[in-house]
């Protein structure tokens, strides 16, 4: 068990919580079975409506190192954003409420952080469906990424995208606080999949990194979850727009690193492969007319100029140049 060595906790756990009522209970064992004393948690109330503010408030005196934070409904970027400036621990995380993680998974990876250092401890999980139709799977195959010795943070996201089996979230990871202080990191307010360019970005600034193939964490995907509802157009186009604006933020980020991304191919080719996501969003669309007008969006916005920049091989050109023709006809 963790003892607490100074004023500021180990850990701070930031918590952003919209409408759980479902998932609060077992979100809330899993944190207590943690078994860490040096550790805050920080509950940023999203705006909820439903219940999910009582079983905070019950679960606050098993959890008295929890404080809560109450603002309108922002999203998720912004509510982990508040509850990162009031953190005060030595290393912070951000798990999601629908998810689950093991015991031991906080004192794995601050063992890990504290002894080799690091600004970032990162651990592997399963995929786990809703009354299990289809069987649970580990999100990293352990043939394409093992565990690794303490790697410069640019080394380990080469090797993680190179496995092409990467997944940019920022719940497997604890994070040295000064790290993220030092750097000003912050999440993108209302950006859907603000992980991608968060992961990017703290990987490439990082120093010290390690991982461990461990699973601790399981991913559920459930059709409660926003990610895995049915889409129609409306919001196949809110999907895009989100889509093309972690785009330009990805390329930024790559000029912002450029010696350590001329290193990382991969960089690059995840600008063309979630480009040709975008271009596939477009396939599933029905109505015509608001097909039209986010196909010009995307070319008037240049998007389509940064895909094929940024698509470096014969493959991923040819691949684009097929989907080109059938776009075009959307221009005026």
């Amino acid at each position: 068990m963790q003892t607490l060595h100074n004023r500021a906790p180990l850990l701070s756990v930031v918590v952003a919580v919209y409408n759980g009522e479902k998932f609060l209970d077992p979100f809330f064992t899993c944190l207590a079975s943690q078994n860490i004393d040096s550790m805050e948690i920080i509950i940023v109330n999203d705006g909820s409506s439903d219940n999910s503010m009582q079983i905070v408030e019950k679960w606050r005196e098993k959890l008295p190192q929890m404080q809560v934070i109450e603002q309108e409904n922002q999203g998720v970027s912004v509510a982990r954003n508040t509850g990162l400036a009031v953190a005060t621990g030595q290393y912070l995380s951000f798990p999601d409420i629908d998810d689950e993680f093991k015991p031991g998974m906080y004192q794995r990876l601050l063992d890990m952080a504290l002894a080799g250092n690091l600004d970032v401890a990162t651990c592997n999980g399963n995929y786990v469906w809703e009354n299990n139709k289809k069987p649970s799977r580990p999100i990293f195959p352990e043939d394409k990424l093992q565990s690794t010795d303490v790697l410069p943070g640019p080394v380990w996201l080469k090797k993680a995208l190179d496995s092409r089996k990467f997944l940019h979230v920022t719940w497997l990871n604890v994070y040295r606080h000064d790290f993220i202080r030092q750097h000003g990191f912050r999440f993108e307010p209302g950006l859907r999949h603000q992980d991608i360019p968060w992961t990017t970005e703290v990987l490439l600034a990082a120093e010290r990194v390690q991982y461990t193939s461990e699973r601790f964490y399981d991913y559920y995907i459930h059709s409660a979850s926003v990610s895995h509802m049915p889409d129609n157009d409306d919001t196949l186009i809110r999907s895009a727009r989100h889509y093309m604006k972690i785009l330009q933020m990805l390329e930024a980020i790559n000029q912002r690193y450029p010696d350590k991304v001329k290193n990382i191919p991969a960089c690059h080719w995840q600008i063309a492969k979630e480009g040709l996501g975008i271009i596939h969003t477009f396939d599933n669309m029905k109505d015509d007319a608001k097909k039209g007008s986010i196909i010009r969006e995307f070319f008037e916005k240049g998007i389509w100029k940064l895909i094929w920049k940024n698509a470096k091989s014969p493959r991923l050109r040819w691949r684009l140049g097929r989907r080109y023709f059938r776009l075009k006809r959307y221009l005026p």
